[in-house]
């Protein structure tokens, strides 16, 4: 199966950015003001970041299901979702993952190794040193969900799912694959991980041009993300 093209463009992928962009700037004024005004403190800063990136994912997915909605544009059309029966979908994302996690693992070994050699060190990312660090069980299970379940979703439909198809249209399937991985890797604001987040975008992608079905990026998005907090709570504190 392939990707099927897909009813828009670049307009609609401006218009559906300009709104996440907008949510993303008023919830920053917001916290902002919060902090000034004392009402969240700084040692909570952190997390009641994660707190608004998670509602930011959520309004990222509503806005994009009113786009569609306003066009007519069925979900199940739109993301490949009237593709058979959903086990197969997700033996293919399995044996995916098997494929992604050494690789994309591989490449950060290698760009870690890089960064050393030019006296840069690595960082985890935010989200890695909170989980890290909660103490509390509830906000770790927040924090937990948010990695494995609701950034896979939002990341997937966006970049992969609504980016990549009004890329495609004007820069072929290459062109498109690479402007969204480059996107993608950027938006996680981390030196230490772009290069291997680079390679799971681009991983991704092709996964669903080649699939036809965000389902498939979707549950590899998540396993990945799973393996890697696997790693990381029973890997030993330095």
């Amino acid at each position: 199966m392939a990707l099927e093209p897909k009813p828009w463009g670049l307009r609609a992928l401006a218009l559906v950015s300009g709104a996440i962009m907008l949510s993303l700037s008023l919830g920053f004024l917001a916290a902002g003001t919060a902090m000034k005004l004392h009402w969240i403190a700084e040692s909570d800063a952190r997390i009641a970041s994660a707190v608004f990136m998670g509602l930011l994912d959520i309004a990222g997915l509503v806005f994009i299901g009113a786009f569609l909605r306003w066009q007519g544009v069925a979900l199940t059309d739109a993301f490949g979702l009237k593709r058979g029966p959903l086990g197969p979908a997700l033996g293919r994302a399995v044996l995916l993952c098997l494929l992604v996690i050494p690789v994309v693992f591989g490449s950060m070994l290698l760009w870690q190794a890089v960064l050393l050699a030019f006296g840069i060190t690595p960082e985890e990312q935010d989200i890695m040193k909170m989980i890290r660090g909660a103490k509390n069980p509830l906000v770790r299970g927040y924090l937990l969900a948010l990695a494995v379940a609701v950034a896979p979703v939002f990341e997937e439909t966006f970049f992969r799912g609504f980016m990549y198809p009004a890329l495609k249209r004007r820069l072929g399937i290459a062109g498109g694959l690479a402007v969204v991985s480059l996107v993608f890797a950027t938006v996680h604001f981390n030196l230490n991980a772009f290069v291997p987040i680079l390679v799971l975008g681009a991983m991704l992608g092709l996964a669903y041009e080649v699939t036809g079905t965000i389902l498939v990026p979707i549950t590899v998005h998540a396993l990945f993300n799973t393996a890697n907090l696997v790693v990381l709570l029973f890997a030993p504190k330095p």
